[in-house]
């Protein structure tokens, strides 16, 4: 079970669930512009089970008041109903700046974003979590405690290189044509100019 959840951390880490090419056609996102003070605020998607491994995921996004800073909050649990805490996931990123909007294979109009990585952590939330990443010398570390943040910034876990602290991020926000959800772009699919060209099926909800 244990190496279940390493695969599934290896998946979450930086990265929203859910899957990418997967979206209705049919919203007229061309009337929706994205605005700092639209975003500002909490959006939470729902919990994302995954039966195979009998866990499941919830991801929280929080902008700042003004929207130029951004956290993202995955907690992996144990069970499939959100329940009992597994690991947690935490990415930080400032100096966010909203661009130009661009159309993705999916005709959905999405407005671009860049921003700084502050920092990406892994807490492992049990004393088995923290066993099995010690076991394994994940990310290179054999520093794993229970309860205990690590920056993985910059690390190699995995097959995954993760971006450094200051590294330059590019992404995508959808905004649904009733303001009701947003989406991200899906960072394991881009394109020539560093931006995704497909989006996450997640959705956000404030």
């Amino acid at each position: 079970m244990m190496k279940s959840y390493l695969i599934l951390l290896m998946l979450i880490i930086f990265l929203p669930t859910g899957c990418g090419d997967n979206l209705s056609t049919s919203t007229k996102d061309e009337s929706v512009s994205v605005t700092t003070d639209f975003l500002a605020g909490t959006w939470t998607a729902e919990c994302v089970d995954n039966t195979t491994a009998s866990t499941s995921t919830k991801t929280v996004l929080v902008f700042s008041a003004t929207a130029d800073n951004l956290s993202s909050t995955s907690t992996n649990y144990s069970d499939l109903n959100c329940v009992t805490q597994n690991f947690v996931i935490r990415k930080t990123m400032n100096t966010l700046s909203l661009g130009s909007k661009s159309t993705t294979a999916q005709n959905q109009i999405m407005t671009k974003y860049t921003a700084v990585v502050s920092n990406i952590t892994l807490e492992p939330k049990t004393s088995d979590t923290a066993t099995s990443l010690n076991t394994d010398s994940y990310c290179g570390s054999t520093g794993w405690s229970s309860g205990a943040q690590t920056s993985i910034a910059g690390l190699t876990c995995g097959s995954i290189t993760y971006k450094a602290q200051n590294a330059e991020y590019s992404d995508l926000i959808q905004v649904s044509s009733e303001k009701t959800f947003i989406r991200l772009g899906n960072t394991t699919n881009l394109g020539s100019n560093g931006y995704p060209k497909t989006l996450y099926k997640e959705e956000y909800y404030k």
